[in-house]
């Protein structure tokens, strides 16, 4: 699996919500994740998806993606988990 992001945007994500997209993509080994398709900005031409889950270097982590080619994951936004995400992903834990 390849990972990408615009560099322009990852010292963005970094600056405002302190969070680097080289240390995060282990998020996709969280066998407790939140995955779901983020319907509100997702278009015709492009599915965007989003996920909640552990990283080692932040903890609990939200991050938007797209899979623009099916050996790709390009990153858009990342942040530290809000409390409604830790409260989606407590529940998927739980009932795992």
């Amino acid at each position: 699996m390849r990972f990408t992001w615009d560099e322009a945007k990852s010292v963005q994500v970094a600056n405002d919500h302190k969070v680097e997209f080289t240390r995060i993509i282990d998020i996709f080994d969280d066998p407790y994740s939140v995955d779901f398709v983020d319907e509100i900005h997702s278009t015709a031409d492009e599915a965007r998806y989003a996920i909640i889950a552990l990283t080692a270097a932040y903890g609990l982590t939200f991050l938007v993606y797209t899979e623009p080619e099916t050996d790709e994951i390009h990153f858009i936004t990342a942040r530290r988990a809000e409390s409604w995400m830790v409260k989606d992903y407590e529940e998927n834990s739980q009932g795992q």
